[in-house]
């Protein structure tokens, strides 16, 4: 069921845990076309998969996940966005628990993979980033569907615009992720609660898991606006400076045009 995932390494345990680990951590495990699509697919696979109770997903080395590989010609302005579609959707359906160890840097979809998690754990040197507006991009993925339903409007907005980093305690502090842990217990802790689920009612769990999440269902149009909203300003000369920016690593200059017309 798993061995085609290169991206992910994914490892079943006997014990119902499903263990998944992106896997290139030279690159900060930006994930491009390919890594995109393995991050949707795996919680249709884990959901089908009669053996496994629980998910536990995080990242090699020391980043969670830095987005999308904009040097490898894999960045937002050419991943698809069915892709991001799938991270979002296919997460909050899947009828089975997921953790989300959080044990460095979370930007753009990593970080959409980290907060649509069930159980957020954020490590002491976890930094979280939206990302878009900082590459000239509306906030898609999954910030206007989560942020707002976990941290209040007045918080979301102030980040996803000011797009500033904000560290793993802070993030709890705020109630975007569960709880921030110290780096060496991230993993042990993460472990300690998947084990305690995966002994777990079964049913019982799922059924909290549908019903809580109910709430996103129910507002599933406002994530599907933010995506076309992100295709759109895709298009914009301000994600074009925002991309080439980032692949000079110097800040970028936005052409600043200020039409109430334009969206």
């Amino acid at each position: 069921m798993y061995e085609d995932y290169e991206f992910l390494k994914v490892e079943p345990g006997d014990d119902r845990i499903l263990r998944i680990t992106m896997n290139r951590p030279e690159k900060l495990n930006a994930s491009g076309e390919q890594g995109h699509g393995e991050q949707g697919r795996i919680w249709k696979d884990f959901d089908a998969d009669p053996d496994m109770n629980v998910a536990i997903i995080t990242g090699a080395g020391r980043a969670f996940c830095a987005g999308g590989d904009m040097a490898a010609g894999n960045g937002p302005l050419e991943v698809d966005t069915r892709d991001g579609r799938a991270i979002v959707r296919n997460m909050l359906a899947c009828r089975k628990p997921i953790i989300s160890a959080i044990n460095g840097v979370a930007v753009g979809g990593g970080l959409a993979v980290a907060l649509c998690a069930d159980i957020t754990l954020a490590s002491e040197r976890a930094v979280l980033i939206d990302g878009h507006i900082k590459i000239g991009m509306a906030a898609g993925d999954h910030a206007a569907l989560i942020w707002p339903m976990s941290i209040g409007m007045a918080k979301a907005k102030y980040n996803l615009l000011l797009c500033e980093h904000i560290t793993g305690q802070e993030a709890a502090d705020m109630g975007l992720v569960a709880r921030c842990v110290p780096h060496d217990d991230l993993m042990p802790i993460a472990e300690g609660i998947a084990a305690k689920l995966a002994r777990g009612p079964q049913f019982a769990l799922q059924a909290t898991k549908a019903a809580v999440n109910g709430w996103y269902h129910h507002n599933i149009a406002i994530f599907e606006h933010s995506l076309y909203a992100e295709a759109f300003s895709r298009t914009m000369p301000d994600a074009q400076a925002g991309v080439a920016a980032v692949l000079k690593h110097v800040e970028p200059e936005f052409p600043g045009v200020a039409n109430a017309d334009m969206y």
